[in-house]
């Protein structure tokens, strides 16, 4: 068996998303996302200035982190590892978690399923302005 089949044949259209047209959201001093939402899932590429601070929070959604470049301490609260370009972590919906950028900033491709709400959220009140 491939990888690669033909054998799903959905009907929805593919939809291509360019960088420079992504919505850019402020979440907190320092910190901002760039998300793309689908039906069942978002991701969003998260820059991290230099020395920002994501606080230690909990959501319901489920999420995956990729480190793309740089470097942050991430925490659980109780527990802190350095994650550097290529280094992953997974936060099941309700587990604490949270990040701190060094001096080289950080971008991180978060996955969330199923969407993350806040985000719909900001998107809704954004397109409402």
């Amino acid at each position: 068996m491939s990888y690669f089949t033909d054998t799903s044949k959905g009907e929805a259209e593919l939809r291509i998303e360019r960088s420079g047209e992504l919505p850019e959201l402020p979440l907190v001093e320092g910190i901002s996302v760039k998300p793309v939402i689908g039906d069942r899932l978002n991701i969003q590429e998260v820059l991290l200035e230099p020395g920002a601070v994501a606080p230690v929070h909990t959501h319901d959604e489920e999420q995956l982190g990729y480190v793309v470049s740089g470097t942050c301490e991430f925490t659980d609260g109780k527990s802190t590892w350095l994650l550097g370009p290529g280094d992953c972590y997974h936060a099941p919906p309700g587990t604490p978690h949270g990040a701190t950028a060094f001096d080289d900033g950080c971008v991180i491709i978060d996955a969330f399923s199923p969407p993350r709400e806040q985000v719909l959220r900001m998107l809704a009140e954004r397109a409402g302005q």
